[in-house]
């Protein structure tokens, strides 16, 4: 009988992997319209430099900056992919951008571009409120930039990023202050409205 007991532990922990496993894989991208309940942080993201992002692919954007980054600052890098992937959020993942014509709402960098697709971790936050932990929110496939600097490094370090430090110094990302400069996302503040 003793025997048993590590088996069924094992046979346990492997259903739990392999469950949670596939929450994750069955999560989609919902867009900023999705995460409105946060009211204060939807204003503040609105006007952020992330909101505007794709806009800066668009032609005349940003010129002297182009030049010394060695791009083309009267090209469209609208349908450029090195480009695109970082400048909308879910590139070519589910819910996520496909293109300006069939997803508009995902162009720029929006609220799941740093906190992971909402399709899952929506109804926790629906189910409990504010009562449940980061944890069971990971597993549902939240990230947490605050915490977590590679979900900020995966664009501002990302190795098709044509603005280097070698361009400019002010091109080297320091995630800690990125953190502290609210204008690039949004302030924390208490989440407001119903789910």
């Amino acid at each position: 009988m003793l025997k048993s007991v590590p088996s069924i532990t094992l046979f346990f922990l492997i259903l739990s992997f392999l469950s949670s496993k596939d929450i994750s894989a069955n999560t989609k991208y919902v867009g900023a319209e999705g995460c409105k309940c946060h009211k204060s942080e939807i204003s503040d993201w609105e006007f952020s430099h992330h909101a505007k992002s794709f806009d800066l692919l668009k032609p005349g954007k940003r010129k002297s900056r182009k030049k010394k980054a060695h791009l083309d600052p009267y090209k469209d890098y609208t349908e450029d992919e090195k480009c695109i992937e970082c400048h909308v959020t879910g590139f070519r993942k589910e819910g996520g951008f496909i293109d300006i014509d069939s997803t508009p709402q995902m162009a720029g960098v929006g609220c799941e571009s740093c906190h992971g697709p909402g399709s899952e971790y929506r109804i926790l936050h629906k189910n409990k409120s504010l009562d449940f932990s980061h944890l069971e929110a990971k597993k549902l496939g939240a990230l947490y930039g605050s915490v977590d600097p590679s979900v900020c490094n995966k664009c501002h370090q990302h190795k098709n990023n044509p603005f280097k430090p070698e361009i400019n110094k002010k091109y080297r990302f320091n995630h800690k202050k990125a953190l502290k400069q609210v204008m690039s996302f949004h302030d924390y503040y208490e989440l407001e409205g119903e789910h």
